[in-house]
């Protein structure tokens, strides 16, 4: 289905409460009235001695097909239809304004069946009126870029919904399950979303190194990883779901239930959004309207709050060496002083560390920021979970690197970063730079960059380069023999957007790079989950 076909789908959905009545009063013979179902669902189709099968119990069996049945027909009127409709306008050029045109086939509408999810950690607010079951396999392509379309169901309605995640990892992903029991491993340390959104990232080169390499890049203590990885009662889970999605009758992933309404993936984000508003609808919400605690469940909110201390940011120096880095702070409005990470603020506050347009505070048991602040006293804030919103030529230059002719590249993934573990490889910023080689192509006078000698470099295969890859863009500045922002993007405190060439194809990769902080809220918040 192409972008406008996907328009007229999505239309039609919006008028889907309207037309499903008309729908079922006016098929005739395609809709039967309810008695004549409940005769026909009461047929017997079978004897067994003195035991019968009727169809009702065989259509219940297969209800999930029998609806991909019906979308399968629904998209060959729609086609159908949509020839009819563009037969009578065949000239492009003609002068005849074309009117507008109402689709009013009536999208199928989905199965609603019953999913538990009780006692199951919920990515997003745990008491949302919407839960969202996700079964899916972390060595799936296309799981990975539904994961990255409910990031952003996520952040668009924010404390409205939840997402449940099951596994099902398929029969020929040889490291589906193994990827499953990481992700646990990595849940009992407090950080299993920010595991599993890496292991997406990589779901194309998914293998053994990447559990524990992962782990590492995210402070996961090794010992008790690896020793969760290795305990047999672990895949007990992962079999438990697996035998749960095959009684539903599922057999390819992803596959999403809207509160139990069947939605069979991969999937625009739009087409999940739909169905989220019509429950949103059922239940008495409005769609348009935030949730109350909104701010606290958007995924691209900042997840160390702003600090109310008597403290202002003046200016900052930002070193690739964070030891070296400084801030101009005031202090209940007295001249600014340069103080360095380790320095002592206010009694119980200690500068941690220093970015661009920000600082981190540690204040006693927690972390607090301290945004850099105008002589007018605006505050510049950053987004530590989205990209900055870019306008339409910016994001061209970023996803289209070698010309206007290619199509736009979607990221692959966002790839999480520990703190700590960047700064421990950045130490070694003079070895790295050495990796990057003139490659042949040239751009603005200068050659661009290839990586060279980088099999045996945890810091570049953490990061899902491989040998040969020719860096091109960081966020939308070429990389090239006059100029690398790719250290100073990853001590900026944002999310980092990477164009690069690999054999010929541009490919796509986000990184964020997390406070530790950020991972001890996530973990309060993922035990709030499974107490409810």
């Amino acid at each position: 289905m192409d972008e406008l076909d996907y328009q007229h789908c999505c239309r039609a959905l919006r008028l889907l409460p309207v037309f499903i009545a008309a729908l079922l009063t006016a098929c005739g013979e395609d809709a039967p009235a309810a008695s004549d179902t409940g005769k026909r669902d009461e047929q017997m189709v079978a004897r067994i001695g003195n035991s019968a099968i009727t169809l009702g119990e065989v259509d219940q069996k297969i209800i999930l097909e029998r609806h991909d049945l019906a979308l399968a027909e629904y998209q060959l009127r729609f086609d159908t239809l949509k020839s009819m409709v563009e037969a009578k306008f065949p000239s492009a050029d003609s002068t005849e304004a074309r009117p507008a045109v109402d689709w009013l086939l009536p999208y199928p509408s989905p199965p609603r069946l019953e999913i538990d999810t009780a006692d199951r950690p919920l990515r997003g607010n745990p008491a949302a009126p919407i839960t969202l079951a996700v079964f899916c396999s972390y060595q799936s392509v296309h799981c990975a870029a539904t994961n990255l379309v409910l990031r952003e169901l996520l952040d668009r309605y924010a404390g409205w919904i939840s997402i449940a995640p099951f596994d099902f990892p398929m029969r020929y992903h040889r490291q589906g399950a193994p990827a499953a029991v990481a992700v646990h491993c990595a849940s009992l340390q407090g950080m299993p979303w920010a595991y599993a959104d890496g292991l997406y990232t990589r779901a194309k080169t998914l293998d053994e190194k990447v559990f524990t390499q992962l782990a590492s890049q995210l402070g996961i203590a090794q010992d008790a990883f690896s020793r969760c990885l290795d305990e047999p009662d672990r895949i007990d889970r992962i079999t438990a779901d697996t035998a749960q999605a095959r009684a539903l009758g599922l057999h390819s992933v992803p596959v999403v239930f809207v509160n139990g309404l069947y939605v069979k993936g991969p999937q625009p984000l739009e087409h999940y959004a739909m169905w989220i508003d019509q429950e949103l609808l059922r239940l008495g919400h409005d769609p348009a309207s935030p949730h109350a605690d909104a701010v606290r469940w958007r995924q691209s909110t900042d997840r160390i709050s702003d600090t109310e201390l008597p403290l202002q940011l003046s200016g900052t120096s930002v070193s690739s060496q964070p030891e070296q880095s400084t801030a101009l702070v005031r202090i209940r409005g007295a001249s600014a002083g340069r103080f360095s990470p380790g320095d002592k603020l206010l009694p119980g506050v200690i500068l941690k560390r220093v970015y661009e347009r920000y600082a981190i505070l540690q204040v006693s048991d927690h972390l607090e920021r301290l945004p850099l602040s105008s002589d007018d006293g605006d505050y510049v804030r950053v987004p530590k979970t989205a990209t900055t919103d870019r306008d339409e030529a910016t994001m061209r230059r970023i996803e289209q690197p070698v010309g206007e002719s290619r199509k736009l590249i979607a990221p692959s993934g966002v790839l999480p970063l520990g703190q700590e573990w960047l700064e421990q490889q950045l130490r070694n910023r003079a070895e790295l730079e050495q990796k990057f080689v003139p490659a042949e192509h040239v751009v603005d006078g200068h050659n661009l960059l290839r990586l060279e000698g980088i099999e045996e470099s945890e810091f570049f295969t953490a990061l899902g380069f491989e040998e040969g890859d020719v860096v091109v863009r960081v966020n939308d500045s070429w990389v090239h023999s006059g100029q690398n922002q790719l250290w100073d993007a990853l001590t900026s405190g944002e999310v980092v957007d990477v164009t690069y060439m690999r054999n010929g194809l541009p490919q796509r990769v986000q990184y964020e790079v997390h406070e530790k902080g950020y991972f001890e809220q996530q973990s309060d918040k993922s035990n709030a989950g499974d107490d409810e």
